[in-house]
């Protein structure tokens, strides 16, 4: 397990630190709970705004563990309601993978034949010869993919569509190849041992159906700057895309586009379930504030735009007060009086003590 720190220090530069790396015994949500209890009492640490987790059902039992004992604490802000995060590159990893078993055969043909010219050196250089045959003068190299992460079979499909031709070439005078698909389909169900024409078309489309999903997961997946602010919007951006799909006439990419929106609406579909604070520090970025969340909450959720906006408001302003009773001492600012309009980037929440030492896990 391991549990990584995020914060804003007293100069405001965003750091990280990992806090603990160690091996678990045990899956069950309660002792995962304890496990990150222990290493915050380590090291001194009672304030958490919120945690970040994959999918894993346990995780959400961890969570309200931890909330409870934050809760003991006497510093669960708002009683935990935005404390869990679910990752959104897991979810974003989920969603893709459903949709690629809409076209696993091609995919499959692609991986076996980079699979078997990758697995000597004297493969490698007949691949190299036939490169050269088709003047192919690309230096990168084939690569495998994990095929539990979708990403990498995006960057695998993308490179072996640069050495389309030089595969036909190859599969013309090594005889090996051919057996080698035979066998390998043989063993995952797969009847037809040889990689078409049709299979390159496939991928083709595959490749750039799925660039919009790999460049969205490199700009959230960033370590060294803020991505908080940008997720709302770019979820926004994967359903409206995903809508358009639907409809597209290509029913190879509409079947896939349904099977991924299934999943996406497992997690985002419902507006109620998702966590308040992805609209707000969205709302907090002066380049897109509450207008442009609200534009976004009617693109992905037609007629009920206006009254969700209504409800991230009022938690937002909740969340606001919170934030003015503990930096002054139990003193709530009216949020009716004339000085509430102002822009609450202004009003020093982030400046308080209580902003400024709270930790995201």
């Amino acid at each position: 397990m391991c549990i990584t720190a995020h914060w804003i220090d007293s100069d405001w530069n965003m750091r990280q630190k990992i806090l603990n790396f160690c091996p678990i015994i045990s899956h069950k949500g309660e002792d995962m709970a304890n496990g990150i209890s222990r290493c915050l009492r380590e090291w001194g640490i009672n304030k958490i705004f919120t945690i970040t987790v994959d999918n894993a059902s346990s995780n959400a039992v961890t969570v309200k563990e931890l909330s409870k004992q934050l809760t003991k604490m006497g510093t669960n802000l708002m009683n935990g309601n935005h404390l869990h995060v679910r990752c959104m590159a897991h979810i974003m990893n989920l969603v893709v993978q459903d949709g690629l078993k809409e076209c696993s055969l091609s995919i499959e043909r692609v991986r076996h034949a980079v699979r078997y010219v990758r697995q000597s050196p004297a493969r490698l250089k007949r691949f190299q010869e036939s490169c050269d045959d088709e003047q192919i003068n690309c230096k990168k190299s084939l690569c495998l993919d994990v095929p539990t992460r979708w990403n990498s079979t995006y960057l695998m499909l993308s490179r072996a569509v640069e050495f389309e031709n030089a595969f036909s070439n190859y599969a013309s005078r090594e005889i090996g190849l051919r057996h080698y698909l035979e066998n390998s389909y043989v063993e995952v169900g797969i009847t037809a041992g040889e990689l078409l024409s049709s299979d390159w078309v496939h991928v083709k489309r595959i490749t750039r159906f799925l660039e919009i999903f790999y460049l969205l997961t490199l700009k959230i997946s960033g370590s060294r700057y803020v991505t908080s602010n940008i997720h709302f919007l770019e979820i926004c951006a994967v359903a409206v895309y995903l809508n358009k799909l639907m409809a597209s006439e290509d029913t190879g990419l509409s079947d896939m586009a349904k099977k991924m929106k299934e999943k996406f609406n497992k997690y985002w579909g419902d507006p109620t379930k998702m966590n308040k604070i992805i609209f707000i520090s969205c709302i907090l970025d002066p380049r897109y504030k509450l207008e442009s969340v609200g534009y976004a909450l009617v693109k992905m959720f037609g007629t009920q735009g206006p009254s969700i906006q209504a409800e991230i408001k009022k938690y937002m302003t909740s969340l606001f007060n919170e934030y003015v009773k503990s930096s002054s001492k139990g003193s709530v600012l009216d949020v009716s009086s004339p000085c509430s309009s102002m822009d609450t980037s202004t009003s020093g929440i982030s400046g308080s003590e209580e902003s400024t030492q709270s930790t995201g896990l």
